[in-house]
């Protein structure tokens, strides 16, 4: 199951804003029992809703992983069960970290900074466990995400893996192949330090130009993609600003999108290149990382 989280309202420009707090009064805790595994469980079926009714994973190994050790939390307002995360210590060629497997808040929570103050959350545990890294996948083409998962938390897509899960059938994998691409989250990098303090940089996409960033996929007639180029040392890649519509009343288009994507992805980061930005209009910025 690959990760999607809420976009959340985004900060001034190198300003402090309230986006370590929901905007309303909301707790979030580590799971210690069943029953809250299960409404973990729960809550996410509401965010990847399926025809056959089933879980996104079964509660009882929702229960397995808080019971052995790894990370399952809940958002609660007044109560109520609004968000949920699941993870799991993963050891890979750069070590032990914590993999975020699925996390998400409930649709009419969406948009309140929950997401956001889960994620810290998580952010959390794994630094007191001494876990400086956090990965996850999640749909590259979709932009509200990238620009959630870049700018808000500061961290970086370093990988692309092509149709990784195969076929999905929830509500919003159905019919499309699963390319995703690996978030890392280096959590003691000066950017994700800031960004848990609620303090970002905006991307000055015509500054890249003029310094010579490369632009190698842009919008063309009928918001068509179109590859312009094929290197550069920085490298912008301009995406639809709603895939998720662009499916339902385009499958064709949407289709040329997810290929046009895996070409120029699968090229920058063969290259070295990580995606280091996504503005707001929704485009990446590709280049090496720092450091």
């Amino acid at each position: 199951m690959t990760e999607t989280v809420e976009p959340e309202v985004a900060p001034t420009a190198r300003s402090r804003s309230a986006v370590a707090a929901p905007t309303a009064a909301v707790a979030v805790e580590l799971v210690h029992s069943e029953a809250d595994a299960r409404a973990a469980v729960e809550v996410l079926a509401l965010v990847w809703p399926r025809a056959d009714q089933k879980e996104p994973l079964p509660p009882e190994l929702a229960w397995v992983f808080a019971h052995s050790g790894n990370y399952v939390s809940l958002a609660r307002s007044n109560g109520e069960v609004i968000g949920a995360a699941i993870g799991f210590r993963g050891d890979d060629e750069d070590g032990i970290h914590l993999h975020s497997h699925i996390a998400g808040v409930r649709p009419d929570w969406q948009g309140s900074n929950v997401g956001f103050a889960l994620k810290q959350h998580q952010r959390r545990w794994a630094l007191d466990r001494g876990l400086t890294r956090i990965t996850w996948t999640f749909d590259p083409l979709v932009a509200r995400n990238a620009y959630f998962n870049v700018t808000k938390l500061g961290a970086e897509l370093t990988r692309y893996y092509v149709d990784f899960y195969g076929p999905m059938d929830d509500g919003i994998n159905v019919g499309d192949e699963t390319d995703r691409c690996l978030v890392t989250w280096r959590l003691d990098a000066n950017r994700a330090r800031q960004a848990a303090e609620g303090v970002s940089a905006p991307v000055d996409v015509t500054a890249l130009r003029a310094a010579g960033a490369v632009e190698v996929l842009c919008l063309g007639a009928a918001d068509a993609p179109v590859r312009t180029a094929d290197s550069g040392s920085v490298r912008l890649v301009q995406l639809p600003r709603d895939i998720v519509a662009v499916r339902q009343s385009a499958p064709d288009l949407a289709r040329a999108w997810r290929l046009a994507l895996r070409e120029v992805l699968v090229a920058a980061f063969a290259d070295g290149l990580e995606v280091v930005g996504v503005t707001r209009d929704s485009c990446y910025v590709l280049a090496a990382p720092a450091g």
